[in-house]
């Protein structure tokens, strides 16, 4: 066994049977070339009878038969005489597996294969069960339809099917691996370790027919499930949520550049991929969820004297999240069609009170400090307005958290001379708040941010806070607004790729008229740029927020522009 497999194999070793073990194995099955009827995640809650997967393949003789998988893991990876014996154990399983059958009719022939039985277990026997297990086989299966899977098989398959054949097939792809495995969770690490890695896995592809796209596919899958696990094994799910949603982007940015977003078989298997992200953030902002329940959750006392700056950054990190999971939760758990009005009404009340008490308890979501903070700022707009026909008081609720943000951005500008910093430098923010004198590189003379503010007030036509605030901010700052002259299909595939400072430029100079009508009415007369997105075509316009969250890229006006029913 060399070194690589003895990575497959403590990694095997380590797998917990509801959770890593259930999103793996199926993974190898498909690249064995079975054809999966139903897996254990799908019948979660409901008695499995010994048949966590089912599926259809050929056994070693080329047999073609109906596979009934159980999977043993964690406490029970090892077989021994207790977890053989015991209630609910593997003899049961077994027995169940066996005894109860499982048919259906609407795939043809399958009723009538012979069926083999696997039990699947990321360890390995010990002596004392062997003979016990042996006598029940031999009474209980005389003439075969048995196998057992330990960790030295899977390690085995693992290696030949995928890390062997695909992941780890030049050394440059094992350093990387091996170095973000060791940094994952280093203070500051990039992750660029990662990112390299995901890179050449994509590279290698050059035909959606050949035997490389199924294994992309079945990488990426590996590598998410991968990262969270040893995220998970640290204790800190931030590596994960970071190196999982690049590579999500990352994937999608490959599928829209090989036109590729309206085929159903790559669809399908991207869908898995943002399932396996969407669990994770589930579990990341379960972790969190003491943010919500508790005043100044996201406040880290250990942060001492940086937390006038990491508190509010920590906050509009996470609400900008929040925002992709609230809308991505929409098409939960298929991703494969929008929600129905009766799901979307069901889902907006209980995040509508979800997000309000993030913002209300945690007052560092009010506090940008940096230009960049419009992003996840716009993202909770649009949330209000994405599902203006159920929140009755939407005008209330974005009045009060606009107000909260401008009234905060000038009492610090009044305390400590600073706007926002419009470059996102936060090593000049540091600086600025530590000395409490101006470097010359914080700059803070042009703003997108407060001008987003504004264009949105007057799309919820609140003349109250835009007069109470107008005198403070204009001609002390000049407003801007990003805007894009890139066609959407050269726009598009680069919005899940990088930063796009480079290809936006700003309309500046903009001035806030004393007459809130005639704000208003200079809005209406702009002309919107009518942008049709591929991603939205394939049924995932919740992604495209998330590559706005992750790689900070200012929105283009025309995102809430879109809504001048609200004028």
């Amino acid at each position: 066994m060399d070194s690589n497999d003895l990575l497959v194999k403590e990694y095997l070793e380590s797998l917990k049977e509801d959770t890593e073990l259930d999103y793996l194995f199926p993974i190898l099955l498909r690249l064995m070339k079975f054809s999966i009827v139903t897996t254990a995640r799908e019948s979660k809650g409901q008695s499995q009878y010994g048949k966590d997967i089912i599926a259809i393949g050929k056994d070693e003789n080329g047999i073609k038969k109906r596979f009934y998988f159980e999977l043993k893991g964690f406490s029970d990876k090892d077989i021994t005489q207790t977890s053989l014996l015991k209630q609910d154990g593997i003899l049961e399983s077994i027995r169940e597996a066996k005894l109860v059958a499982f048919n259906d009719t609407s795939i043809p022939g399958f009723n009538d294969l012979p069926v083999q039985i696997v039990v699947v277990h990321n360890g390995v026997i010990k002596s004392d069960a062997r003979l016990t297990l042996e006598g029940i086989l031999t009474k209980e299966f005389p003439e075969g339809g048995f196998e057992r899977w330990d960790i030295y098989r899977l390690t085995e398959l693992f290696s030949q099917y995928l890390f062997g054949e695909y992941l780890f097939t030049e050394e440059e792809s094992i350093r990387l691996f091996k170095r973000t495995l060791v940094l994952l969770d280093a203070p500051d690490y990039d992750f660029s370790d990662f990112k390299q890695l995901v890179e050449k896995q994509t590279e290698k592809i050059y035909d959606v027919q050949s035997r490389a796209f199924k294994k992309y596919f079945a990488s990426m899958n590996l590598l998410s499930v991968l990262i969270i696990h040893y995220s998970r094994e640290n204790g800190n799910l931030y590596p994960a949520r970071e190196c999982v949603t690049f590579l999500v982007l990352r994937v999608w940015a490959w599928i829209l550049r090989s036109d590729l977003h309206n085929k159903k078989g790559v669809l399908k298997e991207f869908r898995k991929l943002l399932r396996i992200h969407y669990d994770l953030l589930d579990e990341y902002f379960q972790k969190m969820s003491i943010a919500v329940e508790e005043q100044d959750g996201l406040f880290s006392e250990a942060g001492k004297q940086f937390e006038p700056i990491g508190y509010p950054l920590r906050c509009f990190e996470h609400l900008g999240y929040l925002n992709y999971f609230l809308y991505a939760r929409m098409w939960f758990p298929t991703f494969e069609k929008g929600p129905s009005q009766k799901k979307q009404q069901l889902l907006v009340n209980r995040q509508l009170e979800y997000l309000v008490k993030l913002i209300n308890f945690n007052d560092g979501c009010s506090r940008p400090l940096i230009d960049r903070h419009s992003v996840p700022i716009v993202a909770t707009v649009l949330f209000f307005i994405r599902n203006k026909e159920f929140i009755s008081d939407i005008k209330e609720h974005l009045s009060n958290f606009l107000e909260g943000i401008l009234n905060n951005i000038m009492i610090i500008k009044n305390t400590r001379d600073r706007f926002p910093e419009l470059y996102n430098n936060i090593e000049q923010l540091v600086e600025f708040v530590a000395t409490s004198k101006r470097p010359k590189g914080y700059i803070d003379s042009s703003s997108l941010l407060i001008a987003y503010i504004f264009d949105i007030l007057a799309l919820i036509d609140d003349e109250e806070t835009y007069n109470i605030y107008r005198n403070q901010f204009d001609g002390k700052v000049d407003l801007q607004l990003a805007q894009c002259s890139l066609p959407t299909d050269e726009l598009e595939p680069l919005l899940f790729t990088k930063n796009l400072y480079n290809e936006m430029y700003v309309e500046s100079g903009i001035r806030l008229p004393e007459n809130f009508a005639d704000y208003k009415s200079s809005l209406k007369s702009i002309g919107l740029v009518q942008r049709e997105y591929k991603t939205d075509l394939a049924g995932f316009p919740f992604l495209r927020l998330l590559a706005h969250i992750y790689f900070a890229n200012d929105f283009l006006p025309e995102e809430w522009r879109k809504s001048v029913d609200l004028l």
